[in-house]
């Protein structure tokens, strides 16, 4: 799987290096990465604060060569969580019913 990495620069340059990178499948989903924050941000932090705003991701293949920018202004907001289902809510389960005191 290649690897890409995710640099943080702002309107005055470079605000943190990705050493490490992220494996992803293609440029596509390394695209979806940055919009998601790449680990790095949320929408939900960029709403917080509004100094985020200025950022953006410089996304680079694995030879480090430019592929795109994502601005934190365009960051999507993440799925919500999946609900779990309340306990003793699954199928085939029957409620236990306790023994009647007299």
């Amino acid at each position: 799987m290649p690897r890409y990495f995710f640099d943080v620069r702002s309107g005055s340059g470079l605000v943190c290096l990705d050493y490490q990178g992220l494996d992803c499948a293609d440029d596509a989903a390394a695209l979806d990465l940055a919009r998601h924050g790449a680990g790095f941000t949320s929408h939900a932090d960029c709403a917080r604060n509004p100094q985020l705003t200025r950022y953006r991701f410089s996304v680079q293949d694995a030879e480090h060569r430019p592929l795109f920018t994502v601005p934190f202004t365009e960051l999507e907001p993440d799925a919500p969580p999946a609900r779990k289902r309340p306990r003793g809510s699954g199928r085939g389960r029957t409620a236990r019913s306790r023994p009647s005191v007299h």
